[in-house]
């Protein structure tokens, strides 16, 4: 079992905070290592308090005709997934573009970026909940931080795989509707249900 200790777990976010910053020296905060890609996945219990919330959140704004265990199955499954799937989709990517042996090293730098990235979603959600965000420019806020967050990502792509923004915003595309994707899937479940 690999064990990771807080500095680990500080260092990662804070290489992840550098990306934000488009430094590209950020990169050497995460190692190209089978390790460093499995510690990676700690990311996911990093931010699911704040997942939680979100997801807290937008039951409360959209309430669903399912029970509790329902609920917890279909967002558990679905968060599980969500990390999950697009590792796997980019074994194949970075093998077709020639970059696998860099795969680890971004697989890392990308799951630790997605902590600020749930961060800022409920920075953005708590906003506009308690009123601070006016209604008529609450969809053009949200715009905004989702234009920030793929900009966020292209910028991981090209650095870590060390390619060109059209191929970086290609691979931030497929992980923007393999998301979208899921989204359906997972409202699909609870749309019309109504039982345990």
């Amino acid at each position: 079992m690999i064990r990771v200790s807080k500095r680990e777990v500080l260092l990662s976010i804070y290489g992840a905070f550098r990306f934000a910053k488009f430094d590209s020296t950020a990169s050497k905060y995460f190692a190209n290592t089978q390790e460093s890609f499995w510690i990676s996945f700690y990311a996911s219990l990093v931010a699911l308090p704040t997942y939680a919330t979100l997801v807290l959140l937008k039951f409360t704004e959209q309430p669903v005709e399912a029970g509790s265990f329902r609920i917890l199955a279909v967002e558990t499954s679905a968060y599980v997934i969500g990390w999950t799937i697009f590792p796997l989709i980019m074994i194949y990517v970075t093998s077709k573009l020639g970059r696998f042996s860099k795969y680890f090293q971004f697989i890392a730098a990308w799951n630790w970026a997605i902590v600020l990235q749930v961060f800022l979603f409920l920075f953005v959600r708590t906003l506009v909940a308690s009123g601070a965000v006016p209604p008529h420019v609450t969809g053009f806020v949200i715009l905004v931080s989702v234009i920030a967050i793929l900009i966020y990502q292209s910028f991981i792509a090209s650095t870590m795989l060390d390619i060109r923004a059209p191929i970086a915003v290609m691979i931030v595309t497929i992980d923007f509707f393999v998301a979208l994707a899921l989204n359906v899937i997972v409202q699909s479940l609870y749309s019309g249900y109504s039982g345990i």
